[in-house]
């Protein structure tokens, strides 16, 4: 019985220990539910099919006799019950009476010392001695003997027993026997042995039970780990951040999908890889787990912006934070990295402080046109009077006329700078760049012919419409043509390639570029590549900075001027130039309309 850790199964084992130790004839164990709420049968031997009656009750509604043992924890024999209820009114209280083992003290705190006896009241002063010779008299109550659950689950009986199942703290339930085919009375003896094979039974029982409970703890605890494991991992998975942990030889333990996406390694590929792998190093220092977990703080961890490789060999600036891993004991025994791209940001740090800068020298030359441009136009007045003194073939008159050309260029200069200083209105509508690229062709079309350039057009027949000033692009498209005319040697290449873009898609062309990909929703882009000279590297970071240029007539305000008009519009340009190869210039614009893009290159 004690290997056992079934309930039912013990309850077999008591039955079967019961039926071969004493001469009982029928065994029935009723069992309390894990609740304590309702009664109900588990065990039947020596009842034929047609008297075996399961059932459950309501323990609240169990009463008399069995009520008895439930307070009690102690042994009843009911003897004579037939012939006492017989003829009389069943429900008629009769006395009861509980005897004492002689040899024990009154006050001896095992409560297995006392069996109730019940007999007839009539017949309580015929009761054998010597039958009962190791007893005497404890107590007479009255009780009542009509028991209907017994009634209901035993039928008509002259004897019976019932045992209690408990243990020091617990109530399992009953063991209710009797000897109904021999019609013979229960022994002491059977009734002690009895007690005592059930109280071994009911120890090992609670034992069960509670081991039971604790399996059903565990499963429900090993439940809830398992929810959050997966809420956790869920939270982790679908981080928009990267997220790499490394143990104490700083090599990589798990990843999440961001990390995955954002440096282009499949999570099989990092395992077991160093940390610094992945680490742009900076003068070839290791990042040393001692020195890092030392480094931060143990609740805030350490932030900071570290370059990183991904696995096309591409680096970006990255914002990492540092975290250390610690066990139960404090102890710590890895890493957290948790850091994102940080591209974007820096673009937009750069375009802030680039418009910030742009704003005050605005306003500063602004100021400045507004004061030359008008004592500029009363000396060309006065040149223009003076002129008129002057004879045909007069050597004074070139002098005149260079000094107004002079003049005339240095009004067109102040016209460009008042219009990047305070670019007009811009007048929005739908316009079609392949038809701005038209336009822009025909006016530097001279200039074309005489450096006999060839033109490529590689145009998206169906390019969405894009939203903008059709005056103003066009301005800032003929800017670009016209420089690109004048960085190629005669008989070079001017490329047009314009396409339509789904940022959501993620879908990326020939055209594509850093800043492009920052746009939200759709857009359309235009590429113009030329085969010059192209751009010194020293000088890609200054190309759109006012008054930068490279040319010995130049004003160095058209990049300049064709930013601001881009930015107004919501779109970027951005150049990759190649020395001695040549330089593309991409121009990005939003669409208006919900269109298909694709490109259908003709």
């Amino acid at each position: 019985m004690g290997r056992s850790d079934e309930v039912m199964v013990l309850m077999d084992f008591l039955v079967e220990d019961l039926v071969s130790c004493t001469e009982l004839e029928r065994v029935l164990v009723l069992k309390l539910d894990d609740r304590g709420k309702s009664l109900e049968t588990q065990v039947f031997y020596g009842f034929n099919e047609f008297v075996r009656r399961p059932f459950s009750v309501d323990f609240q509604q169990v009463n008399g006799l069995l009520r008895k043992v439930y307070s009690d924890r102690e042994p009843l024999n009911v003897v004579g019950y037939s012939d006492l209820t017989s003829g009389e009114n069943p429900d008629t209280p009769r006395a009861c009476g509980i005897l004492r083992d002689d040899y024990r003290g009154k006050n001896h705190p095992n409560r297995r010392q006392r069996v109730n006896l019940c007999v007839p009241e009539m017949a309580l002063q015929d009761v054998d001695v010597n039958k009962y010779s190791r007893f005497r008299h404890f107590s007479v109550m009255n009780l009542d003997t009509h028991d209907k659950t017994v009634h209901y689950l035993m039928g008509e009986v002259d004897s019976f027993l019932i045992l209690p199942l408990c243990d020091d703290n617990n109530f399992y339930g009953y063991v209710i026997a009797d000897k109904i085919f021999s019609k013979q009375p229960i022994s002491y003896e059977e009734i002690r042995l009895s007690a005592a094979i059930t109280s071994h039974a009911s120890l090992a029982i609670g034992r069960a039970l509670k081991q039971k409970d604790m399996l059903r703890k565990i499963a429900r605890q090993l439940a809830e780990i398992e929810y959050l494991k997966s809420f956790y991992e869920s939270i982790i998975q679908n981080l928009r951040s990267g997220l790499i942990t490394v143990d104490q030889f700083m090599k990589i333990t798990d990843v999440n999908r961001a990390a995955e996406i954002i440096l282009g390694y499949k999570k099989e590929e990092m395992l077991s890889r160093q940390l610094d792998d992945f680490l742009s190093s900076m003068d070839g220092k290791k990042c040393l787990f001692l020195d890092a977990a030392d480094e931060m703080d143990s609740t805030m961890g350490h932030l900071s912006e570290v370059p990183m490789k991904k696995k096309t060999g591409e680096r970006f600036p990255a914002e990492v934070c540092f975290s250390v891993i610690t066990d139960s004991t404090d102890t710590v025994t890895g890493l957290s990295c948790i850091f994102r791209d940080i591209t974007a940001k820096k673009v937009l740090e750069q375009d802030l402080a680039r418009v910030d800068k742009l704003a005050s020298l605005g306003e500063m030359a602004a100021g400045v046109a507004h004061e030359i441009k008008n004592p500029l136009a009363g000396i060309s007045g006065a040149m223009q009077i003076l002129a008129r003194n002057f004879q045909d073939g007069d050597t004074n008159q070139m002098i005149f006329n260079e000094v107004q050309s002079q003049v005339k260029r240095l009004d067109n200069f102040i016209n460009s700078l008042l219009q990047f200083a305070r670019p007009g209105q811009s007048q929005f509508a739908e316009v079609h760049l392949n038809t701005i690229i038209d336009k822009v062709l025909f006016l530097a079309a001279s200039q074309i012919e005489s450096k006999k350039i060839q033109v490529v057009r590689a145009v998206d027949v169906n390019l969405p419409l894009a939203q903008g000033d059709e005056g103003q692009l066009q301005q800032v498209f003929l800017n670009i043509v016209l420089n690109a005319i004048d960085a190629m040697e005669p008989g070079g290449t001017l490329t047009f390639h314009s396409c339509g873009y789904e940022s959501a898609e993620g879908r990326v062309d020939s055209c594509s570029s850093p800043v492009c990909r920052y746009l939200n929703g759709k857009h359309v882009r235009l590429a113009i590549q030329d085969t010059g000279k192209g751009i010194d590297p020293s000088s890609m970071e200054s190309i759109f900075n006012p008054f930068h240029t490279t040319k010995s007539n130049g004003t160095g305000l058209g990049l300049s001027i064709s930013q601001r008009i881009l930015e107004q519009h919501g779109g970027t340009i951005f150049v990759e130039s190649e020395p001695s190869v040549g330089s593309t210039f991409i121009v990005c614009l939003p669409v208006r309309r919900e269109e298909g893009l694709q490109c259908g290159i003709s």
